[in-house]
């Protein structure tokens, strides 16, 4: 009867214990800048701060970020161009809804993980040979912005080529039964490509030098009332980075299963990443020059003004979880 007993008050309490957590609600894609978030999901670590987490998995960041201005999100992780875009006063996040984005902390660096791949059938063996060819990419993503300053590069001309724009999870298959000729990807997309078209298709040479961060964003509505919450969240994620550092191995596996890639593709780009919170100039430079881009390429309505991107910096979280990690000049 005494054990009967302490079963059900055991029960009841680890009931009442989960009943306690704060739900929130992440925008998440299958990606390197995952690994500290999917670390902190199977090590319990959000939930060691109190935290009941559901991932909402989406083909881009650029659709996490959509689902956050819809109301569907509290939180969404993507790269920096999607944030620009919507800062600027894009048409696809207008919702109607009064939605202030706020950055609250990057959560990764890494190096050239953009590629152009092409078919081999398709006579493209340089740069030069993507003209009169069409040309998969995902608008409002960074693979925009990389395929622009590709041919700037190569002083090709933007009417000279066709540009399709392919969802990044529909562009193996769009570059397979030759709808287009070459896709502008990310990793391990792009290795994903090389991998299961082998000898059909090869990556171009380029000599740009293209930095990607992680972003998490939120709405200044969600911090007025969630302040605590996201420097839990950003604890978690902290504590799951310092675990990355001492398991590598671990990681890579897990990475390599969340994002339905081969262990091989995870280490051959796993040196050039830096997980680690922060919020830098660097960051800062990358926005301003891709809204700068923006601007001069009339990919928005042009503004009576240009947006200022530190108003869009929530630096309170990071001050108190990891402030060594903020090196924005104030």
């Amino acid at each position: 009867m005494h054990k009967y007993l302490a079963t059900i008050l055991l029960s009841l309490f680890l009931f009442s214990c989960s009943n306690s957590l704060t739900e929130i609600h992440v925008g998440t894609t299958p990606f390197f800048g995952e690994t500290a978030f999917y670390i902190a999901q199977s090590k319990g670590l959000f939930e060691d701060q109190g935290l009941k987490v559901v991932s909402h998995p989406n083909s881009a960041g650029k659709k996490s970020l959509q689902a956050l201005f819809n109301g569907d999100l509290d939180i969404a992780h993507v790269a920096e161009l999607p944030i620009v875009y919507a800062l600027a006063g894009s048409e696809e996040y207008k919702t109607g809804k009064d939605i202030s984005l706020k950055i609250f902390a990057n959560m990764i660096h890494v190096n050239n993980i953009q590629k152009i791949i092409a078919r081999k059938d398709s006579d493209i063996n340089s740069a030069n040979d993507l003209i009169n060819k069409k040309i998969g990419f995902y608008k409002g993503t960074t693979s925009e912005f990389f395929l622009d300053t590709f041919l700037l590069e190569h002083n090709i001309k933007d009417s000279l080529i066709t540009k399709v724009n392919i969802d990044v999870s529909e562009q193996l298959n769009a570059l397979k039964e030759g709808k287009v000729d070459a896709v502008v990807s990310w990793e391990p997309h792009a290795s994903k490509m090389l991998a299961e078209m082998g000898s059909k298709v090869h990556s171009l040479d380029t000599m740009i030098d293209h930095s990607t961060l992680w972003l998490a964003v939120t709405s200044a509505s969600y911090i007025d009332h969630n302040k605590e919450d996201l420097v839990a969240y950003l604890t978690a994620i902290k504590k799951a980075q310092r675990y990355i550092q001492n398991n590598q191995q671990e990681a890579q596996k897990m990475l390599a299963r969340k994002t339905n890639s081969s262990q091989q593709v995870i280490q051959n780009i796993w040196g050039s990443i830096t997980y680690d919170l922060s919020l830098g100039e660097q960051m800062l430079i990358l926005l301003e020059d891709q809204h700068r881009w923006l601007r001069e390429n009339k990919r928005v309505k042009k503004r009576s003004n240009p947006i200022n991107i530190e108003d869009a910096i929530y630096l309170k979280a990071m001050e108190k979880v990891y402030p060594q990690g903020i090196s924005i000049i104030r």
